[in-house]
Order: C-alpha cells, then sequence, then structure tokens
C-alpha cells in the first residue's frame, strides 16, 4: 500500500513538469489535467479495467465477471513472483497497486495535448484508449496468460505498457496533428519529404565543412612547417569567412519559428525530485514484497538516475562547448558587420547557459527512470549506470529528430518515454541475472535456456509490437472521435487565446484573477498589466485650467482643458 500512494505521487509531479515545460498561455491545463485523468482511470480501473486485464479468459481480455466492481477480491490471494511458490498477497492491494500504474500511464499521455486537446474531450479519449490500448497490452505483457509473458519477455514494472505505450499515444497523437493542419495527406507528406531531405542535405554538408576545415588546418600546419612560420597564410586586410546557414530547427505549420521556452525551471526540478522519490514505490513495489529483490530495484533505480541526470548535463556542457565559428562571430562584430545568424547564435548560448542546466539534468534523470523500469528487478545494481548513460544519450539524439518530425509534441514525451522505454527492453536482455532475479528466495528467470540474442529478439518483439498495435489504435480512436465531434481546437496554437473588448491576451482556463494575464503580449507585441499593476499605473489628478488663447467658447460648451505645465505634449482633458 505505501508503494501505491508513491505511485500516485508520481501523477502531481508530471502536474508540475508538465506545468513547468509548458508555455505561460497553457501552465495550468497541463497542471490540472494529469490529475483530473487519473481520478477517471481509477474510476474504469474499479468497475471493470481490473477484470478485464488480470482475471483468467485468453489472450486479450479478461472474462471473470466476479473482478467487476470488485465484487469478490477482498480475501483472494494471489501469488507474487516469476514463479509459482511466492508468498501470497491480498488481491484488493494487488488491484490498487495496477490501478496507479493504469492512472500513472495516462497522466504520462497528458503531456502531448498542450494546445491541441479540449479536456473534456481528451478524457473521452483516455476513457477509450486506456479500454482498447492499455489493457490489452498489459495484460499481454503482466498476466499469466499473456502471450509476451509466455514467451519469457523481462519487463519488470512497464517498460512496455508504461512508457512505450504511453510515449507511442503521444506521437499519434502529434502525427494526427501534423495531418490535420494541412489541406490534404499528399501535402503533409510532401512536407514531410522535404524536412527530411533538408537534414540529409544539411547533414552531409556539416560532414563536408568538418573535413574541409581539417583538410585546411592540415595544410596550415605543413606550409607553416616549410616557411618556418614566416609567411602568413593571409593578407591583413582579407575578410574572414562568412558565417554559414544554420540548420533548419523546429518550424510551426507555417514554417515560422517556434521555439518553446520552459515557462518554470523550479517547477520542473520540484516535480523531477518528486517523481524520483514516488519511483521507489513504482520499481521497489513491482517485487509485490519486502524482500531483498525490492531492494535492489530500488537501488538499481536510483543509480540508474544519477547516472542518467549527470549525463544529460554533461551533454548540454559539451554541446555548449562545441567551437561554432567563435573567432569567425568575435571579428564580424568587431568590424560592425555582425550578421542575424551571428546574434542568434550569440543568444542562443546566452540562453543555454542560463536556462537548459537543469532542464537537462531532469530529462536525464528522467531518461534513466525510464530505462532501469522493465530491468530493476532482473539486472545486478552495478549495470544500473549503464542504463542512465546509454539511454540519455540515445534519448538526446532521439529529441533532435523528433523537434523536426514531430513539432506538435513540444515537451518531447515520445523520445524521453518511448525511447527510453525500447532502450531499457533492449539492454535487458543483455544484462538479466538469474541471481538478483532469486533475491525473493522463489523467483527463477523464465526460459533459461534463451541465449542472450534470442532473448534480445524476444525484448524487441515485445517492445515494437506495443509501439505498433499503440499508433494504429489511438489513430483509430481519434479519426473515430473526429466523425463524432472534433476533438481539436479550429484556431492553430499561436490563436489559442481568447480576447475580450479591451484586447486583453486570457488563457481559456482561468482558475483566479490574477491568472487572467499571465500572457505578456497580444499579437501586436502591446504589453498588458494585470489589475494591480493597472491600479498602480493609474495617473493622479492634475488641476486643470483652460488652454492660453481659447478663453472665448461656444454657448453651451464647456471649456477645454489641459494639465498644468503640460501644454507642449498636447494632453487634453
Amino acid at each position: 500500500m505505501i508503494a501505491s500512494a508513491l505511485v500516485f505521487l508520481m501523477i502531481p509531479s508530471l502536474s508540475l513538469i508538465y506545468a513547468g515545460l509548458g508555455n505561460r498561455s497553457f501552465a495550468l491545463t497541463l497542471f490540472r489535467l494529469p490529475v483530473v485523468t487519473a481520478a477517471f482511470i481509477g474510476l474504469q480501473w474499479v468497475f471493470w479495467g481490473y477484470a478485464l486485464a488480470f482475471t483468467d479468459s485468453g489472450f486479450w481480455w479478461g472474462g471473470e465477471k466476479r473482478a467487476n466492481a470488485l465484487q469478490d477480491v477482498l480475501a483472494r490471494p494471489i501469488s507474487t513472483g516469476d514463479s509459482p511458490g511466492g508468498s501470497p498477497i491480498p488481491e484488493l492491494v494487488y488491484v490498487v497497486y495496477e490501478g496507479m500504474f493504469a492512472c500513472f500511464t495516462a497522466a504520462v499521455v497528458c503531456g502531448g495535448t498542450m494546445h491541441r486537446a479540449r479536456p473534456a474531450r481528451f478524457i473521452v479519449f483516455i476513457t477509450l484508449w486506456s479500454l482498447l490500448v492499455y489493457i490489452p497490452i498489459a495484460r499481454w505483457s503482466w498476466s499469466p496468460y499473456g502471450w509476451s509473458r509466455l514467451y519469457g519477455t523481462l519487463d519488470f514494472a512497464g517498460g512496455t505498457p508504461v512508457h512505450i505505450v504511453s510515449g507511442t499515444t503521444v506521437a499519434a497523437f502529434a502525427m494526427f496533428c501534423s495531418v490535420e493542419s494541412k489541406a490534404s495527406l499528399g501535402e503533409f507528406i510532401s512536407i514531410a519529404t522535404g524536412r527530411a531531405w533538408r537534414r540529409t542535405v544539411y547533414f552531409w554538408k556539416n560532414v563536408w565543412s568538418a573535413l574541409s576545415t581539417v583538410i585546411r588546418i592540415i595544410v596550415k600546419i605543413i606550409a607553416w612547417i616549410i616557411t618556418c612560420g614566416n609567411v602568413r597564410l593571409r593578407r591583413p586586410n582579407e575578410p574572414e569567412d562568412e558565417p554559414e546557414d544554420e540548420p533548419p530547427g523546429i518550424h510551426d505549420v507555417d514554417d515560422t519559428s517556434a521555439v518553446f521556452q520552459p515557462y518554470n525551471v523550479n517547477y520542473i526540478v520540484l516535480g523531477t525530485a518528486l517523481l524520483w522519490f514516488g519511483w521507489a514505490g513504482f520499481n521497489g513495489g513491482s517485487a509485490l514484497g519486502a524482500n531483498l529483490r525490492a531492494v535492489s530495484a530500488w537501488a538499481s533505480t536510483h543509480f540508474a538516475a544519477c547516472a542518467g541526470g549527470v549525463t544529460g548535463m554533461f551533454w548540454i556542457w559539451l554541446y555548449k562547448a562545441m567551437p561554432d565559428d567563435n573567432a569567425s562571430d568575435a571579428g564580424s562584430q568587431q568590424s560592425g558587420e555582425g550578421s542575424g545568424a551571428s546574434r542568434r547564435r550569440h543568444a542562443d548560448r546566452r540562453r543555454t547557459f542560463d536556462d537548459l542546466s537543469a532542464v537537462y539534468f531532469c530529462d536525464g534523470a528522467i531518461s534513466g527512470l525510464v530505462a532501469i523500469t522493465p530491468a530493476a528487478g532482473y539486472v545486478p545494481v552495478w549495470s544500473a549506470p549503464i542504463f542512465g548513460i546509454v539511454s540519455a544519450i540515445l534519448v538526446n539524439l532521439l529529441k533532435n529528430e523528433t523537434r523536426i518530425y514531430l513539432r506538435h509534441d513540444p515537451l518531447q514525451v515520445f523520445a524521453v518515454h518511448a525511447g527510453g522505454g525500447l532502450v531499457g527492453m533492449g539492454l535487458t536482455a543483455f544484462f538479466a541475472d538469474p541471481v538478483t532475479i532469486g533475491l525473493d528466495g522463489h523467483s527463477t528467470i523464465p526460459h533459461p535456456e534463451y541465449t542472450m540474442g534470442k532473448r534480445f529478439g524476444f525484448q524487441l518483439v515485445d517492445g515494437l509490437s506495443g509501439m505498433c498495435y499503440t499508433f494504429v489504435m489511438s489513430l483509430a480512436i481519434l479519426y473515430f472521435m473526429k466523425l463524432v465531434a472534433s476533438i481539436f481546437m479550429s484556431t492553430p496554437w499561436k490563436q489559442i487565446a481568447v480576447y475580450d473588448d479591451e484586447n486583453r491576451l486570457e488563457d481559456e482556463f482561468q482558475a483566479t484573477i490574477s491568472q487572467q494575464w499571465r500572457s505578456d503580449l497580444d499579437p501586436l507585441g502591446r504589453i498588458h498589466a494585470s489589475p494591480v499593476q493597472r491600479e498602480r499605473q493609474r495617473p493622479v489628478a492634475i488641476p486643470m485650467r483652460p488652454i492660453h488663447g481659447s478663453q472665448t467658447q461656444s454657448p453651451g460648451s464647456s471649456p477645454k482643458l489641459t494639465p498644468v505645465g503640460s501644454e507642449q505634449h498636447g494632453y487634453y482633458a
């Protein structure tokens, strides 16, 4: 039960992380939506979720009516561990614990709805999604009757049912948004193909530029050796090389820049710390008992998160320290010929130094937590840092691509959760240890006759099967709901705000008066103050007197007044 409470704590932790990562105009919705979603999924789990996922029946859904609405689960014991013979626990405890996993998985999906889904319709989507996507995959991974479990796939705490499924759902959400934002599917395919072509061209262009730089350096060294350094290789007045064009970054629907800055880095750090703490119940509690295997699972989880966070921070430090035409930029600025590209590079470097170190640390730590999830109870503790390091590196590489092809996933949920989960599923096959599995006193490794390569193949089959099934079924649900009612807002994300008669920029979802002015700029760039600031800025009453030379006035009209001493400014009252 303590582990169930820790898993529930992870849901408001996600709220903090999503609210901090998103922009200001949608922070409130991202903060409340995971908790609301967890309540709906928890209610569904009571009535039919557990019965369909874990009771006796075929491969796809359970069929015991006794578990509907938890009619007969109070005193029934269930066995624990990967083999028969473990200490049984009450079934109701198991129901609550697995229900928290379902709630957390649905809460992860909320991060892909920023500026896209109306909360009420998202609740309808996530209810259908839980029935058609999460329950079948959880059954085939964890139930004794699931096909993946029968083949000996190792998934300790939800690499496929939780992380790969939630991340792939967000990818399907983003793909659906991209297709719907275009006039036709053909236009979307042509734009995606052009984007891929540009990425390929810029990659080889950068490779050729690096090779050319190396060749020039070698030639200069040879020339310096031949001439003993007495001949200048460049004339004093010869201009420096022009900075190269920047590769394409994040683009919006109209191919304009769409950079999402974190709303509050402190929210991200606090949410990551609470998520890290709750993961003790997520992985440690999956041992279903207070034993040495649970201790090993939590220790592996902690060390993987440490390694992932440190790797993520080193990643951004190396990225910031990489030379990027520094001499060229400095020379162009000294000569007064600085270009827009050089100014953007300098501004990006400053923002990276100031803001992104903590964000990349949190991303790396979460990547390590995700990667160790399927392996925590199967691998020795010494191998846990490998999961964190490898997952942080691969997830950061994947994020560079998803920024281009999944532009409607600005929080990078697919890269962190689906990418990290697939990495963890693959690495589990290489580090699974029978001694670690047997720390609870009764569990054994499934199919010990499998070679490492064969087990790796089954791990990938399980992860990719969950990814493909989730993607197809999520798109099917979205298009089904489109036939019933439009799930997405009709305006693009940059026009989602509501304007009143005074042209104040407001969020569609408001909790307090102070939150009605959370956005500072309207589309014309005008700054709007809060009601308190407007009251403070209200002008003080100034004595008025008639304007010089305008003593005469028409009958029935009032004299025209102006503030004393401000005739030259033309302020009339």
